[in-house]
């Protein structure tokens, strides 16, 4: 695919889009995005473009067919008595939901026949014995993207939160605009949709501001994930060949390397949004700073999380059948437990997706319910938690304990990097047992021969450029908004520091000779 991060991207791809973009009349605007998006899918997707279009032609029909549901209902509910409206009623929300299941059922067979067909045909062979050959079927660029779009956007016009769009293309824009197909962020239709429709005048300030994020996000993918990588790949790709403060060092690399990348991604597409006047929602919100596995994800990939709340947590636990539960628990447990028991089952379908939607792998889905089996055991031990901290005096509010709860949840997310990075479950397993063999420090340092690809400079640069980010996140943790600052320091101080930036990208920046060429983790998904 095009890299968001590559010069061809900047200048041959977003530059022309935006300077035409810019100079466009109001009502044009969007149709400049539509067409560049679709040139921009075209050629990272290498010409498949047949599940983008199929899925948007799906859920546009699916939600004409919806807002015209609803007004037969209300031209035929004229003149009825309330008994016989309420019956019109129900009559025509089965009718909705039919259609509702009918649309995202389509739109999910895309997406599971592409990505998951050859998982299901390993799965079969694997309990029964079978010898059922694997399919090549080739997996549409950003398919898990604009697929949960597609169903958000469903939803909701089933739920009535908006009307349906009545044109197919402006459906189109909203599915496969370039900053949000590939990585997200997951913009839901009234948050992106209208945006993307009205289009914004050219702004100077806008432009200016967006750039500060992009050049922000640049450093942390270009300087510090793409040079963490290079000690991640040759230790994943040859774990055999290590052990102890190798392995456990690599781990924390990948989760440098992914958090450096996927939010420095962020950083650029939102960046190139507010340039041009759009505002796409927030996906990382410093999430090292959690002191708990729930804020955590709670602080990464925000939306995802909140897609899955209100698309499967909500559904599910607000359901008549799992609220009925609940209240005939209260008879034999306590309030607490007993309104834990819908939270529970609505969380496993949670983080199953969770896992599931990152990939067609078995490592995915346990990846998924690691966390939800530690989230389901510090709810259920909660009460038990406080009884015993009321009984020692540990106040759990001190910033001591605030600190131990950070270092905690970061300990245990870096399990679940090594689950989510590692090839297999077995390779996860033989990592995290390699690491208490042969603890070795002097195997990490530069010419030991070890052929890890980092030299002296290299640690330097990741270890410097590290510091820099857990600096700003702790500035913005207490609530100082840094770029606000920058914009009202004079023309000449801020031209300085936006040039100083760039430098620095491009001095200490891991490309060229040495460094190997590193495709986008999430473009994956």
């Amino acid at each position: 695919m095009i890299s968001y991060t590559s010069f061809a991207f900047f200048i041959l791809f977003f530059g022309i889009t935006y300077a035409l973009y810019s100079l466009c009349p109001q009502k044009g605007k969007w149709i400049v995005l539509l067409v560049g998006s679709y040139v921009f899918y075209f050629f990272s997707a290498k010409g498949h473009v047949l599940s983008l279009i199929a899925c948007t032609l799906i859920v546009w029909g699916a939600g004409l067919w919806i807002d015209k549901l609803d007004s037969t209902l209300k031209e035929k509910r004229k003149g009825l008595e309330r008994a016989e409206k309420k019956k019109l009623k129900a009559k025509y929300s089965r009718y909705k939901s039919w259609v509702l299941t009918v649309g995202v059922i389509a739109s999910l067979s895309l997406l599971i026949v592409s990505k998951y067909t050859n998982f299901f045909i390993g799965t079969v062979n694997g309990i029964f014995s079978t010898e059922i050959g694997e399919v090549n079927i080739i997996q549409p660029l950003g398919i898990s993207f604009y697929t949960m779009m597609a169903i958000s956007y469903l939803a909701d016009v089933h739920s009535g939160k908006y009307n349906a769009q009545k044109n197919p293309f402006r459906v189109g824009l909203y599915l496969a605009f370039f900053l949000t197909i590939v990585e997200g962020p997951f913009a839901r239709y009234d948050q992106l949709g209208t945006q993307l429709q009205q289009g914004k005048r050219f702004n100077p300030s806008d432009f200016v501001y967006g750039a500060q994020r992009v050049v922000w996000g640049l450093f942390k993918k270009i300087v510090i994930a793409d040079r963490a990588a290079e000690f991640v790949n040759i230790t994943f790709d040859n774990s055999d060949n290590y052990s102890g403060v190798v392995v456990a060092a690599a781990i924390l690399f990948y989760t440098l390397q992914l958090y450096c990348e996927f939010s420095g991604v962020m950083d650029v597409m939102c960046g190139m949004g507010e340039a041009m006047g759009l505002k796409l929602p927030e996906n990382f919100q410093r999430p090292f700073f959690a002191k708990s596995i729930n804020e955590f994800w709670q602080r990464w990939h925000i939306t995802l999380g909140a897609w899955l709340r209100d698309y499967i947590f909500y559904p599910i636990s607000f359901s008549k059948t799992f609220m009925n539960a609940s209240k005939k628990a209260r008879n034999k447990f306590s309030p607490y437990y007993a309104n834990l028991i819908p939270t529970a089952v609505a969380l496993f379908f949670v983080w199953f997706s969770n896992g599931f939607w990152h990939g067609a792998g078995w490592k995915y889905i346990v990846y998924g319910l690691y966390y939800y089996v530690l989230m389901m055991f510090g709810m259920f031990l909660e009460p038990l938690f406080r009884k015993l901290c009321s009984k020692i005096k540990l106040d759990r509010s001190t910033r001591a304990f605030g600190i131990f709860q950070m270092l905690r949840t970061f300990a245990i997310v870096n399990v679940g990097m090594l689950i989510f990075r590692a090839d297999t479950l077995k390779q996860a397993a033989s990592m995290a047992v390699s690491i208490f063999a042969n603890p070795n420090l002097r195997a990490m340092l530069p010419g030991a021969h070890n052929g890890l690809g980092l030299d002296k400079n290299d640690y330097l640069i990741l270890v410097l450029g590290t510091l820099v980010v857990f600096i700003v996140g702790l500035i913005q943790e207490k609530g100082i908004d840094i770029r606000q600052k920058i914009s009202g320091l004079p023309f000449a101080v801020k031209f300085v520091l936006f040039m100083l930036a760039i430098f620095v990208i491009i001095i200490f920046g891991a490309y060229g000779e040495g460094y190997g060429e590193v495709d986008l983790i999430y473009a994956n998904f």
